[in-house]
């Protein structure tokens, strides 16, 4: 495998598909990113996770992106923001998870008791796993990672009409779904945290 590629070939080859290019590439940065981003995240399977998901992006996406900078640059660049965005979605779990267990003491009767909140988690989550791939995905990006539609649909290369009309969509398939579930008055409370 040629292994001097110029920034040039490797940043051409991407945008044209060159599936060599792309290997070379990924096999030259992504131990090391996975290394940068271990810095941030502190577990070795998430960093790992990260580095995949940019590798995904760009390959989905290789037509599009335009390197402004080097090839290197941009990786460590994307790798870092997508760190950021995995911690600012964890911080806002945890957020959800306290405002659940605050609202659950205002909430629950001596009936609701024997509700068990793992339960109603898998629920939440399934709720959320029910949603087609696109909603789901911009959900997560919006209630997960805190972006607004504007940075969603500049993550993703779509317009912000279009990330509305999907968050749209996904409320509304969420409150259907609570709908079919509402003997259970703390999922609602749990929605209610989530949305």
């Amino acid at each position: 495998m040629n292994t001097n590629y110029s920034d040039l070939q490797i940043t051409t080859g991407l945008a044209s598909g060159d599936r060599k290019i792309y290997e070379f590439v990924f096999r030259k940065y992504y131990i090391p990113l996975c290394r940068f981003c271990l810095k941030f995240v502190r577990v070795e399977e998430v960093s790992e996770e990260v580095v995949q998901e940019v590798f995904v992006y760009i390959w989905e996406r290789r037509a599009a992106i335009e390197f402004t900078s080097s090839l290197q640059a941009y990786l460590y660049a994307a790798v870092k923001n997508r760190s950021i965005n995995y911690i600012r979605s964890q911080v806002t779990r945890e957020q959800h998870l306290a405002a659940y267990t605050e609202r659950q003491d205002l909430v629950v009767s001596p009936k609701q008791d024997h509700v068990d909140r793992e339960e109603l988690i898998i629920l939440v989550r399934q709720a959320i796993d029910s949603l087609p791939d696109k909603c789901k995905h911009i959900f997560s990006l919006s209630r997960d990672a805190g972006l607004t539609y504007q940075e969603i649909a500049h993550e993703l290369g779509i317009s912000p009409k279009t990330v509305e009309a999907q968050m749209s969509i996904a409320l509304k398939k969420l409150r259907s779904f609570v709908g079919a579930h509402k003997d259970l008055i703390l999922f609602w409370t749990l929605v209610i945290c989530l949305l």
